[in-house]
Formats: structure tokens, sequence, C-alpha cells
């Protein structure tokens, strides 16, 4: 992609020797830019077939008789960028995409396929948009509405899509210009804070669209993978983004019966390292730390102090409604675990000043003790380094009853758990 080769020199069987020690499901896509179909069903042999295929035959030869059971396949990366090596027409890459997809499914019918998406958001912001059109036309299923259309054309065979975005706090589209423009006078820190979670409502609302518009949908719900993101902005090893990814997570959390998947940009971004030394940094902490400690059941939060309303007018990467549970400043999210047995009420505060809270549990009564895992750094700008002592850690604090008003550290991230009764 951008006209020169990436090497990525990771064999397959590496890449799922890594898989199992980490105890993750495995994530492939195949090539669909310079790839064909063949290749793809290849592969999805070499690492799903019995041994008594020709690839799974192959795969036992180098030493891993057993299937490796892939269960996620992605069709392309970013098919629709005029900078990729293989680019082509939608059209073209609707009638590419149903082939790859027939084809990997004749060897494996349980795998799940992941479509190259692309809305409106994203169309617009890379400048493919007025590639297409000559001008963008900010319409669903035209021809600059690359997910739209894989979703009216390929349905039957797209089990998840893909959407990418990586957020700024410096620059917006300008709908009238047709163009991304910058944000003058700066956000308040709030609202730079806001940034991310800001295009993950964009997309829930771009969806809600489509399921006005594609009747077949809501027959057939096609999840999203946001399998590509991130915040320009913070510097490296840094906590100032760390409060504008809770956010994003939230709002994901909200919507998650249409985001069911995720995956940051780049892993080796969540660590400081050396040539043979690493450490989690502040992001690589905040992942860990709602991977350990934040349910999976969603809970809902309501509030009487509503998010403002947007900066900017809606449309491209601005929604109609600004992200955020109706506790302005403050950010909540809550979940139960997977056993319903702990309640986890999380309280981001991305504010420069302490905030406090009302909390009131509605359905559930909750135990006389609990955990307060917090992040909250002396300065936002804190960071963690290999060699250096960390400024930030995750704090785990043993707390009585959950207080009927909860006071939190500026730009902090906390989870409440508490056992229910």
């Amino acid at each position: 992609m951008w006209h020169a080769v990436q090497p990525n020199d990771v064999g397959t069987d590496e890449f799922l020797t890594l898989c199992r020690l980490l105890g993750v499901d495995p994530y492939i896509t195949v090539n669909a830019g310079f790839g064909d179909a063949w290749s793809a069903r290849e592969l999805v042999e070499y690492t799903n077939g019995a041994v008594t295929t020709p690839m799974g035959k192959w795969r036992a030869a180098n030493g891993h008789p057993a299937p490796y059971r892939v269960k996620w396949w992605g069709i392309g990366n970013e098919p629709w960028g005029d900078y990729q090596m293989g680019s082509m027409s939608l059209p073209q890459f609707e009638l590419k995409h149903n082939l790859f997809a027939k084809e990997m499914k004749k060897v494996d019918p349980s795998i799940k396929l992941i479509a190259g998406g692309a809305m409106p958001d994203v169309m617009e912001g890379a400048d493919q948009a007025r590639r297409i059109n000559g001008q963008y036309i900010p319409d669903y299923l035209s021809a600059a509405d690359w997910t739209g259309q894989m979703l009216l054309n390929c349905l039957d065979n797209i089990d998840m899509v893909s959407e990418h975005y990586y957020a700024s706090g410096t620059q917006h589209t300008d709908m009238k210009l047709q163009k991304k423009v910058p944000i003058d006078p700066p956000l308040s820190f709030i609202e730079w804070q806001r940034a991310p979670a800001v295009q993950v409502r964009a997309k829930y609302e771009h969806y809600q669209e489509y399921l006005k518009r594609i009747p077949a949908l809501s027959a057939k719900p096609v999840p999203i993978a946001i399998d590509e993101w991130a915040y320009f902005g913070g510097g490296p090893n840094s906590y100032k983004t760390v409060p504008a990814y809770a956010w994003a997570f939230h709002e994901m959390f909200r919507h998650s019966d249409i985001f069911q998947m995720g995956a940051f940009t780049f892993a080796t971004a969540m660590m400081s390292s050396n040539r043979t030394e690493a450490v989690l940094n502040p992001t690589g902490m905040l992942f860990k730390m709602y991977r350990d400690h934040f349910g999976t059941i969603p809970v809902d939060v309501t509030g009487d102090s509503p998010q403002p309303k947007p900066t900017f007018p809606a449309g491209g990467d601005q929604p109609a409604v600004n992200p955020g549970s109706d506790t302005y400043p403050l950010d909540l999210s809550a979940a139960f675990s997977e056993d319903r047995k702990t309640l986890t009420i999380a309280v981001l505060n991305p504010s420069d000043a302490e905030q406090s809270v009302r909390i009131a549990i509605s359905g559930a009564k909750l135990g006389s003790s609990g955990h307060l895992y917090r992040m909250a750094p002396d300065s936002i700008d804190a960071k963690v380094e290999v060699d250096k002592k960390p400024e930030v850690q995750v704090e785990d604090q043993m707390l009585g009853s959950l207080p009927e008003t909860v006071t939190v550290r500026p730009f902090s991230v906390n989870i409440y758990s508490y056992p229910v009764q």
C-alpha cells in the first residue's frame, strides 16, 4: 500500500502459534488486491483443512497436523483506497468479494467473513469519494458509500463489515468545502478527548441509515468490526490519549449490538520497548484494565445532565448527537460480569477538574464492599517508558459500600466493581 511493499514477513504457522500462546483468536485477511480466490481458498485449506486435503497434508508436513480452525477471515484491507496495490472500482470489487467468499466457504463453511468497508465518513475523509464522483456527494448507497453498496450487493456473503478510522482533534470535515479543515479556535480539553468517540457515534448513525434503506439488513444483521483505529495526538507512551480511548470504548459498549469487534493500531503501540525489554505503556494498561475488570453484559445508564450538542454540523465524520452518557461532564458505562454476579461501573472524567456524580442502582442490590480500579496520574502527560520509573499505574483500592456520590480525579479512568447479592 501507499505505492510501496510492506514486508510482513511472518509465516502462517508462526503467527498462529503466537495466537495459541497468547490465548487469542486469530483473524487473517486475504489479499484481494493482486490476490485471487484460488490462493485465498488454498490458505483456508492450509489452516483449517483435514490432513487428507492437499494443503492440510502440507501443514502436517510442516509439523502441525491438527487444523488451526481459524474462524475470522477478512477479504481485502481497505479495498476502497486508490493507494492500495490492486485497487479497482466498487462494482468490480463486489464481484471479486463474492467470488472469494464462495471459494473460501467451499473449504470451510463455518468460517466468518469480514468485508472491507468504508462509510461516507471514511470515503470523504480519505478523499476517495471525490475520486469516484468528481465531487463529494454525501448520499447513502451512492458510489461514494462503499459499505452501503457492499451491504446492498454482497449481503449473503458478509458476516461482519470492517470499518477504520483515525480521529483527529485538530481537523474536521467541512461539508460545504468538501474537505478536512483545521479546527480554529482549538477544541476545549473535553472536546479534544471526545474526538475518537465522535467517530464511533458517526458510524453508529450511518448504520441506522443502512437499516432504514436496506430492509434485508434487518433480517440478517451484519455487525461492525472497527479493526483499525487510533487517535492522532498525545505522543508515544503518554497518558494524554488514555481518557479519549476510554471514551471510545464506552461508545462502542453503548452500541454493542452493532460494534462487536475492534483492533487497535497497532498492538506494538501499547508497549514501550527497546531491543530486549518491553512494558505496557498507558494505552496498553488501559486495555488490560478494561479486559481484566470491566463486565461483558451491557447495563443501561441514564442521567439528568446531557452532553452538549456537537461542535460542528452533522455529516461525514460528524454525528447529529454527541457521544456520551447523560452525565456530563463525566461519561459512564456499566456492565455485568458474564455470570451476572458482579456489577462494574466505569466512570470517565475527561475534564481537567475534579468531578462528582450521584449513582443510584436500580434492579440490583450490591454487596457491602468492592474494588476501585483507577488510572489517575498527576499529569496528563505522564509516561511509562522502559528503564524509567513509571508515572502511570493502575491502582486497586478496596472500598466499602458504593458511595451515593462518587468523586473522581481530573482526566481519570475509574472502574467500580461490586458483587451482586
